[in-house]
């Protein structure tokens, strides 16, 4: 009964059905397969029928039937009891069937045919589709991954936003590899403060349902960038179940953008400190604006001119602008010895710009022990320099922020810089120029420029009384000639001091000319004037320094009354300075004359007892002559003072044991004329200034300075020479020994009509015989 279900259940079924016997060979393999029953679908399927193939054996039924490769199929089928199954397609049907074999019991082999058409249909619509989808996922895969821009999926779920993916351009812009950020959500991805600003981007978008573009600067594992960011939701059922993100970098773009926004800052405000030398008359109020302008322009929070003191060797913080809330500096930060900071000053004095982004990076800590109390964070420092002389420099701090300085705003800054320097050094030279057009450029007292706008602008009623003193500095011509001009402008300068040490801090003093000097004394009476006058005379008679004591010839006068014409009281103050010359002219010179005779005998091998010698010989060759006594007179001052221009020739030529050089010889040569210019200006010498120029005058035209011949030479001077020779030739020399008086005397006569006049010879020779037979 059950068997008979079974078969009835196979005769009906819709899939093929065949059952075989196994036919093994001599080796024991299976050999070929016995048709023992087939169902109605298998007649169907193999086109054969089942009355015809029964008993048969397969090679026998299928051999010839194209169909289908049943020969094949069936020597695939080993007895190992294992099912076999595997798809057909069957051209003369067009259909598809999945065909299984196994053996259900030793020598019998059972083949089921199920026919699959319509599956193997869905199955190859399936594989075009996956074959689809994978080359969409492909071309997506390479679109996303390909694509210069950073792209990341984020999924929102339970009011959560997560990411499912980052493409590579976002893992590399950003840092994040996928294992970063895969199912994580913002905050767990970027910390919360930065993630949570992310969040609230994301909640808007989902909120609109749009897209929602926006800019974010972030910091990530990859460094600090700007994203221009765009949303795209993706919804599911009118929902926002997934966002597309796009990131565009537009750090460099930003960054190029605020450069340029600076650059314009910075030219704006360069433009601005720029206009305001051109306008601005004030040093104080152009350095004042300019810092402000540099400070507000840079962002800074202090900007600041230090001025170094050469003298004092600190540097000090003249001026200083600072922005809100920052505290000024200004007062803490004056006469800081440079010493004590020499990395500081060695680098500015190389101009070399100091910029530190944070202050703690700098290795000197004394210097860090004054910035940190400021709450500087960064500092900018640029030197200043006016005529190629260090003058100080300009700072920068930033008090908010490590900022970084770049090479363009340190280039730009030292273009402000540089304004700042030349409107400086433009001031200096005005300063330097308005000081020259009011100062006397050697003394440093105001001039007679700005002496006669004073006396103008003082002569009010308020200032009565009103005093001048007028000062005439004694000897300055004949100092300028016995030592030179520089010995003439150091007595004006000593001069100069001994009235500015000795006047009041109100008095206004200046040079009046080339010797005079004129102080004005407003409120102040003739009892005071005194005072003064007594205090410059005193200090004079106490300076003794240098070779010639100062002396300056004073008078004053005082105006009391409205009335009176200042410019009389002027003159008045001048004649009576004049009268004091007078008086005190001759002392002052003699004084002068014994100075510079000592001079003389202590800078050359002069001695006063070779010119005691000289006189005694040129009177007794005077008196042979028959000179007068006024002649006699004037031919013994001759003798002390014909070398008084040696003064001013130098003690090494004067002094030198050996041969004077050509160059040497030439300025030697000069003391006649510089002798010649002392006598002039001297009244008490005047009538020998002549013989002085001439005393080095020969016979036959051979001297100096002029070459004059015979008696084109003056007599005192030609008497002069003879006595001078003479008594060089009988006295001792480093060099040699003294001739005896014949030997001289005989030397004389050979030179005679040639370096001496032969009458002056032969009245020495006469004078000299008279004494040997004495």
């Amino acid at each position: 009964m059950e068997g008979s279900i079974y078969r009835d259940i196979l005769v009906k079924s819709p899939f093929g059905y065949a059952f075989h016997e196994v036919v093994y060979g001599g080796q024991g393999e299976p050999e070929d397969y016995v048709f023992l029953d087939v169902n109605s679908a298998f007649e169907e399927i193999t086109g054969l029928n089942r009355e015809t193939i029964l008993g048969k054996r397969v090679s026998e039924v299928l051999s010839g039937t194209g169909s289908f490769d049943w020969a094949t199929f069936y020597s695939m089928v080993t007895p190992t009891g294992e099912r076999y199954e595997f798809r057909q397609y069957v051209e003369p049907l067009q259909r598809w069937y999945r065909i299984a074999a196994y053996y259900p019991a030793r020598h019998y082999f059972v083949a089921l045919f199920q026919e699959i058409t319509e599956e193997m249909r869905r199955i190859k619509t399936l594989e075009a589709q996956k074959e689809r989808i994978e080359e969409l996922s492909t071309e997506l895969e390479m679109v996303f991954n390909g694509a210069q821009d950073a792209m990341f999926l984020v999924r929102r779920e339970d009011g959560e936003f997560r990411y499912i993916r980052n493409n590579e351009a976002h893992q590399r812009l950003t840092g994040f590899s996928l294992e970063d950020i895969k199912g994580k959500t913002p905050v767990e991805v970027a910390g919360r403060e930065t993630g949570e600003a992310i969040t609230a981007h994301y909640q808007r978008c989902a909120d609109s349902k749009r897209p929602w573009t926006y800019e974010e600067t972030l910091d990530l594992p990859a460094g600090r960038r700007t994203w221009l960011t765009t949303l795209t939701p993706v919804l599911e059922n009118g929902a926002v179940k997934y966002l597309v993100g796009f990131c565009k970098d537009i750090t460099l773009q930003k960054k190029a953008d605020a450069e340029l926004k600076k650059r314009l800052a910075y030219e704006k405000m360069i433009g601005g400190v720029s206009q305001l030398a051109l306008q601005e008359e004030s040093l104080e109020v152009f350095l004042t604006e300019s810092l402000r302008l540099m400070g507000e322009g840079t962002g800074a929070s202090r900007a600041y001119l230090f001025e170094a003191d050469r003298g004092k060797g600190t540097m000090s913080n003249t001026f200083e602008w600072t922005a809100p809330g920052i505290t000024f500096q200004k007062e803490n930060l004056q006469e800081i010895p440079e010493a004590e900071f020499t990395w500081w000053m060695d680098r500015l004095k190389k101009r070399e710009v100091i910029n530190y982004r944070d202050i703690e990076d700098i290795s000197d800590e004394a210097t860090k022990e004054i910035l940190r109390p400021q709450e500087i964070k960064s500092l900018l420092v640029l030197p200043v320099y006016v005529k190629e002389e260090y003058y100080g420099f300009i700072g920068f701090d930033d008090c908010r922020q490590h900022r970084e300085w770049s090479k363009a705003d340190v280039d730009l800054l030292q273009m402000a810089a540089e304004l700042i320097s030349g409107y400086i050094l433009r001031k200096k030279s005005e300063e330097e120029i308005l000081y020259l057009s009011y100062h006397d450029n050697l003394t440093g007292l105001y001039n007679y420029r700005f002496m006669e706008e004073e006396i103008r602008r003082l002569n009010t009623t308020r200032q009565l009384p009103i005093s001048i003193i007028m000062g005439d500095l004694n000897g300055l011509k004949l100092i300028n000639d016995a030592f030179g001009h520089r010995a003439g402008d150091l007595l004006l300068q000593k001069a100069a001091e001994i009235i500015k040490a000795n006047c009041r801090r109100e008095d206004i003093i200046a040079r009046w000319g080339g010797d005079e000097f004129v102080i004005l004394l407003p409120r102040t009476d003739t009892k005071a004037v005194e005072e003064i006058v007594r205090r410059i005379k005193d200090r004079c008679t106490l300076d003794s320094g240098g070779p010639i004591k100062v002396s300056i010839a004073l008078g004053y006068a005082t105006k009391n009354q409205a009335e009176e014409n200042i410019w009389q009281v002027l003159k008045e103050a001048e004649e009576w300075m004049y009268r004091h010359k007078l008086l005190e002219g001759k002392s002052y010179r003699n004084a002068v004359i014994s100075t510079l005779k000592a001079t003389l005998f202590e800078k050359s091998t002069e001695t006063e007892e070779h010119a005691t010698r000289l006189a005694g010989l040129c009177r007794e060759i005077g008196k042979e002559l028959g000179l007068t006594e006024k002649q006699l007179d004037e031919l013994e001052l001759l003798t002390v003072l014909h070398d008084i221009g040696k003064v001013a020739i130098s003690e090494s030529v004067l002094l030198k044991p050996g041969p004077l050089t050509e160059k040497e010889w030439e300025e030697m040569r000069k003391h006649p004329e510089i002798g010649y210019r002392i006598a002039q200006n001297t009244p008490e010498l005047a009538s020998i200034a002549e013989y002085i120029l001439c005393h080095h005058e020969r016979w036959d035209g051979s001297g100096y300075p002029r070459g004059l011949k015979g008696e084109e030479i003056p007599l005192l001077s030609r008497i002069l020479a003879v006595a001078d020779a003479y008594d060089a030739m009988t006295t001792d020399r480093v060099y040699r020994r003294a001739m005896n008086r014949e030997e001289a005397l005989a030397e004389l006569q050979r030179k005679a009509g040639t370096h001496f006049d032969s009458e002056v010879v032969n009245a020495l020779v006469r004078k000299q015989g008279d004494v040997f037979a004495s």
